[in-house]
């Protein structure tokens, strides 16, 4: 115990220490609660279901003239149950340096992509990890495209125009390994005004083999201020992967909000996976800006149990189960 505490201590006197030169700010995620993933024969513990347990640095130093110097640092998800942190235990969500002004800001190492940053808004409960209809039809909001990160990554974001705001990254394809490969591009767009969000974002063909071809994500969202609704359609960028569509509303009742989404998969090059579909209901209590209880409650039809299973000798086998249900909290700092 005693040295957990002078370890903590010593952090914060090393951010404490650096804030004072470049405003650097320690941050984070916990979730915990009870439930049963779709992988999950019975109830028990669960980490990670609505939210993402981690931790992280990120700072900035004024370099004059409105530039300035940026970094983050992320951990890996950590399970509360175990303390276990995801990537090895290094920084595998967040690892960049960059700078921003007036034109914009540029990031460089690993870091969310485009989509991730620019299309997560169109899942209404937060593309929650454990229920989210759109993950487990392959058309996850956040990150449908080759995964919701990349290494080596070069990104761009503009500067706000009237409520447009844009992003492209670049990965050369020597950085992504694998072969055949080509340049990892994707570009994405939002626009919102007046209650209105539009998104698209664009992704470029990753290899030259067969089945591999440009994806595309197309969102719209509006808010009535007594509901909110949203739809996704998206190709992803392999015919296996498939297109499909997504559908939400999510009722706010001041600090509850109450939604349901299904996802359905209309095509895909495997005949096992195609119509493959899922919903979820969840509910969402938020007691501050950094604590909220959720609860959420999601199921998959047969072919999209197929499509998260499991290959064992050859033979694919479908998710221990085809319904999901989560009861816990949220707190970040």
């Amino acid at each position: 115990m005693k040295k957990l505490l002078v370890a903590a201590a010593a952090l914060s006197a090393l951010v404490g220490g650096a804030s004072a030169q470049s405003n650097v700010v320690l941050y984070g995620e916990l979730d915990a609660g009870v439930g049963q993933r779709y992988t999950m024969n019975k109830t028990g513990f669960i980490s990670n279901y609505a939210g993402t347990s981690r931790w992280g640095l990120r700072g900035s130093e004024d370099l004059g003239n409105g530039l300035k110097a940026n970094f983050n640092f992320e951990s890996g998800a950590i399970d509360l149950g175990s303390g276990a942190v995801g990537g090895n235990g290094g920084f595998n969500r967040q690892a960049w340096v960059g700078l921003s002004g007036g034109f914009g800001s540029l990031m460089m190492g690993r870091t969310t992509t485009p989509q991730n940053r620019i299309m997560g808004t169109f899942d209404l409960n937060d593309t929650a990890d454990g229920s989210s209809a759109l993950k487990y039809v392959g058309l996850a909001a956040n990150g449908s495209f080759a995964g919701s990160r990349q290494n080596s990554q070069f990104q761009y974001a503009t500067p706000k125009f009237g409520g447009f705001e844009a992003r492209v990254a670049y990965v050369f394809k020597d950085d992504r390994g694998g072969t055949p490969n080509k340049n990892f591009i994707q570009v994405a767009g939002r626009y919102t005004g007046g209650g209105l969000t539009l998104g698209a974002a664009i992704q470029s063909k990753l290899s030259s083999a067969e089945g591999h071809r440009t994806g595309y994500a197309l969102g719209a969202k509006y808010d009535f201020k007594v509901a909110v609704v949203s739809g996704l359609y998206t190709q992803r960028e392999t015919k296996v992967g498939g297109k499909g569509f997504g559908l939400g509303v999510a009722v706010p009742f001041d600090q509850f909000t109450v939604g349901v989404q299904a996802a359905r998969l209309t095509n895909s090059a495997n005949a096992s996976y195609k119509k493959a579909t899922s919903y979820e209901v969840f509910g969402n209590y938020q007691f501050s800006k950094r604590t909220r209880l959720y609860a959420a409650y999601g199921n998959l039809n047969n072919k999209a149990q197929l499509l998260n299973g499991t290959t064992v000798d050859g033979v694919r086998m479908p998710t221990a189960k085809d319904n999901t249900f989560g009861i816990g909290i949220v707190h970040k700092f």
